[in-house]
């Protein structure tokens, strides 16, 4: 249930405030009765009848009140999970690491809200509705047990719907959410490949098959939205029929034989439908939950997941070495290569040397620990830590071909949101070579989406500083200025090669030999026995 992620005095306060609201409709039932009782015992009680028409006014008052705190209390609640359930999804889907992000975005931004509508919200009011409905059968029994009786038993009829409706409901979702997956991706892909649709005249194209995509989500949420009314169509006919006119009825021939007053009938009625109503909404709102139950299972997946803590300690490095390292794919079961044998030293430069597609990506994520070797061993001060990603990883720093920037300022791209002493990020911006684009523009400033706002020599020191800032022993770079000129490569490998501290091992294709005299060490990996 997903109200257990809220606050237990939350949910007690709701329930509280939920069992007054729902004394309202027996409040006013009762009232209804004497007033009733008054008007036809043919007495000409003006007072009296005015009397309790005023109190059951001001009884109103009151119960609005109470319900202002109930509909504040209901939105706090419904904040509140919706808040825990987001940070439990996004935190998974991070530790994750997805290459395919189209699940996710579609998971966090529609289905999430889905799961927030139809399932927090339904059990909220499913639980107002069950007091109404106690609350409500209680006070019937009180004052006819036989006309409670009858309304009991044809509440069977809008039960019955519910029960074949619901595994409908459950498959109509689950088609809902897979199309809406695809809609999400391709939307995304429209608007990130805008420039090349212009490009090549293909705009009509790219967009055709985004509408085409959102036409089989939107019909996948109209025959799921259709289904649910009709379903709920079936439920309140079938308690119009069962659970109010033969009901009535049968009242009705009661009262004609004496054995039932008028003002009792009236409330009876009014109480029936009252706690009627309560389950025709009950049996929606389970229909509601069930449409939820494809992603509160994807979301029980991640609140029952442990964040494991990954900060090893590292407060040394005395080298690290490679080993008779080889790699054979899972699923292909094809070797990428074997016999790779490398050793580095504190503040080390190596090149690593290889043609496109020799696999020097699936070396750095070897080293890393994301990926486990078929052959061989991976040791860091003598340790190894093969596969290990929990050891490995915290002493590596990474500058990618393409570094992501997120938009938001300069001063949290660098940071990453860490608190960091202000003169240690300076001097890591310094080193980087940042130093111009601070002064400029400061630490506050925006880079944009995609770092559109920075240059790519620009980016690529802000990816710099970012490693610099960690203070880890041994720094990868992945092909890192292939994409930039050859005055910036030279200028980034500068201030890579440069700082004394910091071991690098970069991987590249194509370098100029200016730049090869800067490293200690060049290993050609192509010659070590590719597959």
């Amino acid at each position: 249930m997903s109200l257990k992620y809220a606050r237990k005095s939350q949910v007690a306060l709701f329930s509280f405030l939920a069992a007054i609201k729902a004394c309202n409709v027996l409040f006013v039932a009762y009232m209804l009765k004497v007033m009733l009782n008054i008007a036809s015992s043919g007495k000409a009680d003006y007072g009296r009848l005015v009397g309790f028409a005023a109190l059951t006014a001001g009884g109103q008052l009151l119960f609005m009140a109470s319900n202002f705190f109930y509909e504040t209390t209901k939105m706090n609640i419904i904040r509140s999970v919706n808040m825990t359930l987001k940070e439990a999804n996004l935190r998974y889907l991070i530790d994750q690491n997805s290459l395919d992000t189209k699940d996710g975005l579609s998971f966090m931004t529609n289905d999430l809200k889905q799961i927030e509508t139809n399932r927090v919200t339904a059990q909220l009011d499913i639980i107002y509705q069950s007091l109404t409905f106690v609350g409500s059968l209680a006070f019937a029994l009180y004052n006819s047990w036989e006309m409670t009786l009858v309304f009991i038993v044809a509440t069977l009829a809008p039960a019955g719907v519910q029960m074949i409706t619901s595994k409908i409901i459950t498959k109509k979702s689950k088609i809902w959410t897979q199309k809406n997956a695809v809609y999400t991706q391709y939307v995304s892909d429209s608007l990130n490949g805008a420039q090349s649709a212009r490009l090549y005249n293909v705009r009509t194209n790219i967009v055709k098959r985004a509408v085409g995509a959102a036409g089989d989500m939107e019909t996948a949420l109209r025959n799921m939205t259709l289904t649910q009314a009709w379903a709920l169509e079936l439920i309140y006919s079938a308690a119009e029929l069962f659970c109010f006119i033969i009901p009535c009825t049968i009242g009705g021939i009661m009262m004609m034989q004496g054995r039932l007053a008028v003002g009792t009938l009236v409330m009876m009625v009014d109480l029936a439908i009252n706690f009627i109503s309560p389950v025709v909404t009950l049996f929606n709102e389970f229909n509601q939950v069930k449409s939820t139950v494809p992603m509160w299972q994807r979301t029980q997946r991640a609140l029952n997941y442990v964040q494991k803590d990954d900060d090893y300690p590292v407060d040394h490095f005395d080298g690290m070495e490679i080993r008779d390292v080889a790699y054979v794919t899972k699923h292909s079961k094809r070797q990428i290569f074997e016999h790779v044998n490398i050793k580095i030293k504190p503040g080390e430069k190596i090149l690593l040397m290889a043609p496109s597609g020799w696999g020097k990506t699936t070396l750095l994520r070897l080293m890393l620990g994301i990926y486990t070797p078929s052959h061989g061993e991976i040791l860091i001060n003598g340790e190894e830590v093969t596969g290990d990603w929990y050891k490995a990883h915290n002493f590596y720093s990474y500058v990618n071909q393409k570094p992501f920037m997120f938009d938001d300022t300069l001063r949290f791209n660098v940071t990453l949101g860490r608190q960091v002493d202000e003169e240690q990020l300076l001097m890591a911006c310094h080193e980087a070579g940042l130093d111009d684009l601070i002064q400029e523009n400061g630490l506050d400033y925006p880079v944009g989406e995609n770092g559109n706002n920075l240059s790519g020599g620009q980016i690529q020191r802000v990816e710099i500083a970012r490693a610099l800032l960690s203070g880890r022993p041994i720094l990868l770079a992945d092909e890192a200025t292939s994409a930039l000129d050859p005055r910036l490569s030279l200028e980034i490998h500068e201030t890579l090669l440069g700082n004394p501290k910091v071991a690098v091992i970069e991987v590249a294709h194509k370098i100029s030999d200016v730049e090869k005299a800067m490293f200690d060490q060049i290993i050609v990996l192509d010659k070590v026995k590719p597959a």
